[in-house]
């Protein structure tokens, strides 16, 4: 495995720690502390001594969104300008409220603001349909930056602009032991609303934020902060750290836009997805502040065998996690890396199958699912299957494709296309990405996505080793150049869309 990024002080577990920020170690632990048991009413509201300890009359951490800089002493002001509004209308704790605002100071300030009061918060993209959200979520209320009939209208920094005449009547009971519903990245059709805790995401954070160099930290953020990753392992670690937070417009799409902010105020930290690294990556202005950053995550989707290769020259770690897990799961030394890699366990117990299923169990558990109008609960001391199957080295553990990713040939045959591609990739480290797929329902084709030299890809033979029985099944290999790789917003393959464009492509040659 290679380790070349400049690593910190390292601990008996071999995860480096830092000693900045123990205040916020320190509080964060004290918070825990506050939390109940699983599925017990809470009697006391652990966020509202971090959030004041944090926040009142500090001028760090500070927000820098469209050019201004709002300082933590501001946050806090205006969130006692949307707490008072909450109360005005009778919002009360354990009430479903939707935010759906975009990532800056009035999202925020609102944050902060239903925090303190004890709200079940329901975080969605600005353009998201809040009506809609409302029914689903059977929330009694939400802020926009849209007047509505049950939202408040946001101001970006001076609190509502509107106000609810009256909130929803829900239907079904108030959920105060649930802090947050995230949505998973999924497609729309598979992606599921998860039921945060209090105890969830503040374990996450009390396990995580040690391993973090945040100190004096100017943290460049790209994720979307609602969801689980962007949420809990970028925007809270940087806010309870006191760090200087500056938020990209383009989220992280556009590379021009990431050095433009880093001249204009500096970054230190960044964490990301693969596919806005590769982007950063492939140009030299992004590849000098990929080296000159002190640290970040690296996740939310496997990492190819190349761009490891570049990011051991980092002190960027690999990260592991699920919204389920909320989010976290494992983490990566500063600079180790090698293709696939997710990192070692934190804060959770992990477990590998005989199958090759990940299983955790820990108090990162999520509560359950909001499904059908109703909190379908779970037990907190359950085992949880990810559906992700991993190769398992000591501590260290390396992703080797979805159980989901399987399919069935004509014949009833099962092909784990997840696990087979892993192989390829990590057999020949200079692929980017692997395929397998089948064109017709009988045989398996295979697509390679590099830009390389041809005399580095796999053969033909190698390809059909790879496979194992199922080489006598090949019918057919091509090379994908990665402009035309179709990948989601994460950067996994796209397997739909590839496999439908390939697949035409093979019955036309």
């Amino acid at each position: 495995m290679r380790t070349n990024g400049t690593p910190d002080s390292s601990e008996s577990d071999g995860l480096p720690r830092t000693t900045d920020s123990p205040d916020a170690v320190d509080a964060l632990k004290a918070a825990l502390d506050q939390c109940p048991a699983p599925g017990t009413r809470p009697e006391t509201n652990p966020w509202h001594d971090l959030l004041y300890d944090r926040l009142r009359d500090e001028a760090l951490p500070a927000l820098i969104a469209d050019d201004t800089i709002t300082p933590g002493a501001s946050l806090w002001t205006g969130s006692r300008l949307w707490t008072d509004s909450f109360r005005a209308v009778g919002l009360e704790r354990g009430d479903r409220l939707v935010i759906a605002l975009p990532p800056g100071t009035a999202f925020a300030q609102v944050l902060v603001a239903a925090l303190w009061e004890g709200c079940t918060v329901a975080l969605a993209p600005p353009g998201e349909d809040v009506n809609g959200l409302l029914n689903t979520l059977d929330a009694r209320a939400a802020v926009t930056t849209r007047d509505g009939k049950h939202a408040w209208q946001s101001d970006e920094y001076a609190g509502p602009c509107t106000t609810p005449d009256a909130l929803r009547s829900p239907r079904a009971n108030r959920t105060p032991d649930v802090r947050f519903l995230l949505r998973t990245s999924g497609t729309t059709g598979h992606a599921r609303w998860v039921a945060l805790s209090d105890r969830n995401v503040l374990s996450v954070l009390g396990s995580h934020l040690p391993h973090f160099s945040l100190q004096n930290a100017r943290v460049l953020s790209v994720l979307p902060w609602t969801h689980a990753f962007g949420l809990v392992l970028d925007f809270f670690p940087a806010l309870l750290a006191g760090a200087e937070i500056i938020r990209d417009p383009e989220g992280g799409r556009d590379p021009e836009s990431l050095l433009r902010l880093r001249d204009a105020w500096g970054a230190t930290h960044l964490s990301a997805v693969p596919l806005t690294i590769q982007r950063l990556a492939d140009t030299s202005g992004g590849w000098r502040l990929l080296r000159q950053l002190q640290g970040g995550i690296v996740g939310g989707a496997p990492v190819s065998g190349p761009l490891a290769e570049r990011l051991s020259y980092t002190c960027l770690r690999a990260g592991y996690g699920q919204t389920e897990a909320s989010p976290g799961i494992a983490l990566g030394p500063p600079g180790q890396w090698d293709a696939h890699y997710l990192g070692r366990p934190v804060g959770c117990e992990v477990t590998v199958a005989n199958d090759g299923e990940l299983l955790f169990e820990g108090p990162n558990a999520c509560v359950g699912f909001w499904r059908d109008g109703t909190l379908n609960r779970l037990d907190p001391d359950r085992t949880v299957r990810t559906g992700d199957l991993v190769r398992r080295e000591d501590d260290d553990l390396f992703f080797r494709g979805r159980t989901d990713d399987a399919f069935k040939l004509s014949n009833g045959r099962l092909v784990q296309a997840g696990a087979l591609e892993a192989t390829l990739k990590t057999d020949h480290p200079s692929l980017r990405d692997a395929l397998v797929f089948t064109p017709d329902g009988d045989d398996v084709a295979v697509a390679l996505c590099s830009d390389g030299p041809a005399d580095a890809l796999p053969s033909k033979a190698d390809v059909r080793e790879a496979l194992g029985s199922l080489g006598s099944r090949l019918v057919w290999t091509t090379t994908v150049s990665p402009n035309r790789w179709a990948t989601l917003a994460k950067g996994t393959v796209d397997r739909q869309a590839m496999t439908d464009t390939l697949t035409e492509s093979y019955q036309s040659s």
